[in-house]
């Protein structure tokens, strides 16, 4: 039960288990072979990203209307399901952010990674 993130741009590996593309958008230049499951919903919605890109919004404020929106019945979906794969196996988070950059997608693993928590105690 392992959740990771890296960048839909690096290297595929075997070692990275089940591979999710979480993006609202398909990223340029990505064949569909790259990844197992692309999940929407465990994105942010166009109107939240394009603030944040923007930058009208920080990332404080970005994180929190994220976390908001994963709290929703789409979101908590997207992480039931997240949590359902983590439990066969490692699963591997995908975005287009570099690794070790700021991204959407370790918010993600941290909810999946605290739901799995909840559902094992």
């Amino acid at each position: 039960m392992t959740v990771e993130t890296k960048s839909i741009y690096d290297k595929k590996s075997r070692s990275d288990g089940i591979r999710i593309l979480v993006t609202r958008y398909y990223p340029r230049g990505v064949k569909k072979n790259h990844f197992d499951f692309w999940m929407r919903d465990a994105s942010p919605e166009p109107k939240l990203l394009k603030e944040y890109r923007s930058g009208s919004i920080s990332w404080g404020e970005f994180s929190k209307e994220f976390r908001t929106q994963m709290r929703s019945s789409n979101g908590k979906e997207a992480i039931r399901k997240l949590v359902e794969l983590a439990m066969k196996g490692k699963i591997t988070l995908l975005c287009y952010e570099k690794e070790g950059e700021i991204c959407h997608r370790h918010i993600v693993r941290a909810m999946t990674e605290s739901a799995i928590r909840k559902q094992l105690h």
